[in-house]
């Protein structure tokens, strides 16, 4: 697992620079993913732990580090808590459960930590 001392304020310093999108829309699900690492992120996708994971919710871009995007997924089951899955550019898998109900971003920390922000 990748650790680094600086996540957490990196991640504090990029929700103050950028407005978190709108909660839950309807049947889908809106966010802004931010990378707080230092270590580009590949996919975003959605799923089971250690099981069967949806698309890649971002599938024609990368999210460098310091960077976001926002985000949306369709709630096919009627529930709150996914678990994300969130895969590097060096291979290393990253899974956090979180609940959609309850977040407007998700920040990914270099330290490990996959954590929803109301």
């Amino acid at each position: 697992m990748k650790l680094g001392i600086t996540g957490i304020l990196a991640a504090a310093a990029i929700l103050g620079s950028v407005s978190p999108a709108a909660a839950q829309d309807g049947d889908y699900y809106t966010f802004t993913l931010f990378n707080g690492t230092p270590w580009t992120i590949l996919t975003f996708q959605t799923g089971e732990p250690n099981g069967t994971y949806s698309r890649d919710w971002m599938p024609n871009r990368v999210l460098e580090p310091g960077d976001s995007v926002a985000l949306r997924f369709h709630d096919s089951e009627d529930a709150c808590e996914y678990y994300v899955k969130i895969v590097f550019e060096d291979g290393d898998a990253w899974q956090q459960k979180l609940d959609f109900c309850e977040l407007e971003s998700v920040v990914v920390n270099e330290d490990g930590v996959i954590e929803g922000i109301e």
